[in-house]
């Protein structure tokens, strides 16, 4: 976890180390997850000219989760990059219920708008209910 914590601050200087985002970064990279994610994402996902959002959704199931970003948060289609992770609750991980929101997430959106550069996801254990955390990089312009 040190590790990716020196490497968002070598990346993203000026970002808080308590902000809400640092933190999800730090998770999202970080240890623990069931699905190893890539690294060079993160720089990927840092750019410049850059805001940031975190979205929380909980849900009767991942798929259920998925609509909410969809319906409740339009917003999201119009972000650059999107890395998400979902948090399984107790007991075994139902892999196929991931996958049937992943692809929920692929039919939900046109092909224009799911252009997100880094586009990746993963998976934690230890969720209430079925989760999604959605972290979103926008364009901040000129």
């Amino acid at each position: 976890m040190a590790d990716i914590v020196e490497q968002i601050k070598k990346l993203s200087p000026l970002m808080d180390e308590a902000s809400e985002i640092f933190q999800e970064l730090a998770t999202f990279f970080g240890d623990g997850s069931k699905i190893e994610v890539n690294q060079g994402d993160l720089a990927k996902f840092l750019g410049r000219k850059r805001l940031y959002r975190v979205i929380r959704l909980k849900g009767e199931s991942y798929k259920d989760c998925v609509y909410q970003l969809v319906d409740d948060h339009p917003e999201s289609m119009e972000a650059l990059g999107m890395l998400r992770y979902y948090k399984a609750p107790a007991g075994r991980i139902q892999w196929e219920e991931i996958e049937k929101a992943e692809i929920a997430m692929g039919k939900e959106l046109t092909t224009n708008a799911y252009g997100w550069m880094p586009d990746a996801w993963t998976l934690f254990e230890g969720g209430e209910q079925h989760e999604l955390v959605a972290i979103l990089a926008f364009d901040f312009g000129d």
